[in-house]
């Protein structure tokens, strides 16, 4: 009798034993298989943020070339024209006896335009500069750069209040905002440019001109010339979107959805 308890016995503690082993096992198992899966998930995160690091920072350099060489471009167009005009004056006011005084004021004028123009330039190819600036504050600056040459009318709209966006989101969609007038200005032959913001739920930015324009044809051979690739890619680095419409004499409108973070 006694043997057949002990029997009974062990036929309940063996196969539990055998259960929890089995369970401890799996357990083990499962938790080293989800720390190695963390583990990979956080290598692969590390060299995703890695690799979206190195874009922003590719990025960021083609944008910071691209300014440069705008930058030098109005240098030499805009201020050098104003200086050599000044230094033109200032020969001529040498060769009179009498001073000119209307001439001086000119002169004055023109120095003090060059000067102007010298320091919008550097207030746009400051980072720092902008990083100070809310966006909406970065664009308008730009353009009222734009309307003291006197040639193009520019005009912002609103809709909805500003809302913080990611530091560098904004100075990438600050740079791509400032290539595209620097489209408009060195191809669309505009007289106008509108720019739209629009605070939704996501950051939405127009930019149209009532320039030359260009064909839905012509647009794969003007992406090159133009940078309106440079523009898609850069808003898709930042997990936005950039659409381009263009037809011919009836201008060009670009539209950028940009998440806040």
């Amino acid at each position: 009798m006694q043997n057949d308890q002990n029997q009974e016995v062990l036929f309940v503690i063996i196969p539990s034993i055998i259960i929890f082993f089995a369970l401890s096992c799996a357990i083990v198992f499962l938790m080293l298989y989800f720390q190695k899966k963390k583990f990979q998930y956080a290598k692969e995160k590390g060299e995703l943020e890695k690799q979206y690091g190195e874009q922003l920072l590719q990025s960021r350099l083609e944008m910071q070339e691209q300014t440069f060489e705008t930058i030098s471009e109005e240098i030499h167009d805009n201020v050098g024209q104003l200086l050599s005009l000044a230094k033109l004056q200032l020969s001529i006011l040498e060769q009179n006896e009498i001073g000119d005084k209307s001439l001086i004021t000119e002169i004055k004028g023109n120095v003090g335009n060059a000067l102007t123009d010298l320091r919008d330039i550097a207030k746009s190819l400051s980072t720092s500069r902008i990083q100070e600036l809310s966006l909406l504050q970065a664009v308008e600056q730009e353009l009222q750069r734009i309307s003291r040459a006197g040639v193009i009318v520019c005009k912002v709209e609103v809709m909805g209040s500003e809302k913080h966006i990611v530091e560098q989101k904004k100075i990438i969609t600050f740079r791509i905002v400032q290539e595209s007038l620097q489209n408009i200005l060195k191809h669309a032959q505009a007289t106008t440019i509108n720019i739209g913001f629009d605070f939704a739920e996501q950051l939405n930015i127009t930019i149209e001109d009532n320039g030359v324009g260009f064909s839905a044809g012509e647009k794969e051979k003007m992406e090159t010339g133009l940078g309106l690739l440079n523009i898609t890619k850069r808003a898709k680095l930042i997990m936005g979107e950039a659409t381009i419409n263009s037809e011919i004499n009836n201008g060009t409108k670009i539209t950028l959805t940009i998440p806040y973070v």
